[in-house]
């Protein structure tokens, strides 16, 4: 919280709340109920948050002076529990009715944008946990998220809204949209398509070839009041990349159809007729067509005449092997035959023999 020692040192005989929100760079608070710090349920999962809660909340509350409170470490604890409260407190009804009376009179700045025509802001914070960043402002009309001014007195040009040591978890993520969606009737009109920057030179308009040179060589640095890009140089620059694509892609489309085109022509010479007129194209069709067709006949006649052939080839080698097993088996029954009979007669001769000898024997 942007609290120091020496501006402990103004303000003995206001109160506490008043002294704090009085404070150079505070101008953005609003000053918390007491009634609304005393109850309990709002201060509920607080006291882990900061160290000696009782002590902090007494002197919030001046149930202590600031006499009795010379360490500077309380009075910092005590200003991030009035923080932490505030962030409670600016989105409840009574919060945002006073935040809207701040808003109203421009104390939380305008925005640094020059189309956005000095639009009132809002604060935010980027983070809800304490000592994450510091407070930012949120400008409606353009939808962008700055840094705030340097402190600066009450007159300034942007009525003293400065909080460059302010937390931003003082204010929450929440609060501003929460504001528009209350207060709608304060919600503007959002910038034109055409209200962005267009940098010239001489007159004429920078081309994106240079701003790619450019990015190619360093990144984008930041402007002089450290503010994030807008919107509208945003959708700028996304028309410009969806302008390349649709080039490049229409480009690429009509190089395919160059090459079909090319390939269609270049098949249509080879493989149709010179014929120019239909009738002769649909002759030529019907010729090709015929030619195939007896081709084919012919291709299918030839397998027809070489299966048979070997057919009938085959059925010719196994009568010949039929025919020659038939004779080698009739050989051989004649020559066993043969044999037989000659086996028989030797032995018819054997025994006649035999027989005229005993004859003999006997006549004898």
């Amino acid at each position: 919280m942007a609290y120091n020692e020496d501006s402990s040192a103004s303000g003995h005989d206001e109160p506490w709340i008043q002294w704090f929100c009085g404070l150079k760079g505070h101008e953005m608070f609003c000053e918390v109920e007491r009634s609304y710090i005393e109850d309990g349920f709002n201060l509920y999962g607080l006291r882990t948050c900061v160290s000696n809660f009782s002590d902090c909340l007494d002197l919030i509350l001046d149930r202590i002076g600031p006499d009795d409170s010379d360490d500077s470490h309380l009075t910092q604890s005590a200003c991030t529990l009035y923080g932490l409260i505030h962030a409670r407190y600016i989105i409840t009804a009574h919060g945002l009715d006073a935040m809207y009376n701040k808003y109203a009179s421009k104390e939380f700045g305008t925005c640094p944008l020059v189309q956005c025509a000095g639009q009132p802001v809002l604060p935010v914070g980027l983070k809800d946990e304490m000592g994450a960043d510091t407070v930012k402002i949120f400008c409606p009309k353009c939808q962008c998220v700055y840094h705030p001014p340097p402190v600066r007195s009450r007159s300034s040009h942007h009525g003293g809204a400065g909080a460059a040591g302010v937390d931003g978890a003082a204010f929450g993520t929440t609060f501003p949209h929460l504001f528009l969606m209350t207060f709608s009737n304060l919600v503007p009109d959002p910038l034109p398509q055409d209200s962005a920057y267009i940098p010239r030179v001489f007159g004429f308009r920078v081309h994106m070839s240079a701003r790619q040179r450019a990015s190619g060589t360093s990144t984008a640095s930041a402007s002089p009041s450290g503010h994030v890009p807008t919107s509208a140089t945003r959708q700028h620059r996304e028309l410009v990349d969806n302008n390349k694509r649709s080039s490049f892609v229409g480009r690429r489309a009509e190089t395919v159809t160059k090459d079909n085109n090319a390939d269609r022509k270049s098949k249509d010479e080879t493989t149709e007729p010179t014929a120019k007129n239909p009738q002769d194209r649909a002759a030529a069709t019907q010729e090709t067509t015929k030619a195939g067709t007896t081709s084919n006949q012919k291709g299918r006649k030839g397998l027809t005449t070489t299966s048979l052939s070997k057919q009938t080839e085959e059925e010719v080698g196994s009568s010949k092997k039929t025919k020659s097993g038939k004779r080698k088996n009739d050989i051989d029954i004649n020559n066993s035959n043969s044999n037989s009979t000659k086996k028989s007669d030797a032995n018819g001769a054997a025994h006649n023999d035999t027989s005229s000898k005993r004859r003999r024997k006997s006549d004898n």
